[in-house]
């Protein structure tokens, strides 16, 4: 039962956590970075914010650029965890930068390119303040991961009888 009780506590963290998330790339979300960084907020300027990140002043962000920007919203999503999965922070890091680069990324290379990220600034898309979901959002309860294993058991169950009928009918054949 303590142990029910800790499982409940980390679920309803967790839930309050998915609200806090910003939408990776919005303007709420790179004020938030801005402001983490020394500046205040009200002073947030897209291209400025672009070259102080674009690390090797090639005038676009690759995938590294972009998820240096992510990684400390990502640490602040999973502060006070007992057990932060590594894994999965990478996980929520890269969904972010994906979700960027599909969003802003216009011609298709991906890569975010000043010019494309200035456009994006300008559009609606940009100030829409819409939560993330994020990678550990969806919580299961005992009894539903349970019932998933027991199907995934069922399936597995289904398609070794299915390839041994599939074996044995070879053999057949073949005499």
């Amino acid at each position: 039962k303590v142990q029910e009780a800790l499982d409940l506590e980390e679920r309803q963290k967790k839930e309050g956590l998915k609200k806090k998330a910003k939408h990776p790339g919005n303007k709420a979300q790179l004020e938030e970075v801005w402001e983490a960084e020394g500046f205040d907020r009200s002073t947030f300027n897209p291209k400025t914010f672009f070259k102080m990140h674009d690390l090797n002043n090639d005038g676009e962000w690759d995938d590294f650029e972009l998820e240096a920007v992510f990684e400390k919203e990502v640490d602040a999503l999973f502060e006070g965890f007992e057990d932060v999965d590594q894994e999965e922070k990478d996980e929520e890091v890269s969904r972010m930068r994906e979700h960027v680069v599909e969003h802003v990324d216009m011609d298709g290379d991906g890569v975010v390119q000043i010019a494309e990220f200035l456009e994006y600034a300008k559009g609606k898309e940009f100030d829409h303040e819409d939560p993330w979901d994020t990678v550990f959002g969806d919580s299961f309860t005992d009894e539903e991961f349970d019932e998933f294993e027991k199907s995934l058991e069922e399936k597995e169950k289904e398609e070794i009888k299915a390839q041994a009928d599939l074996e044995k009918q070879k053999r057949l054949d073949t005499i």
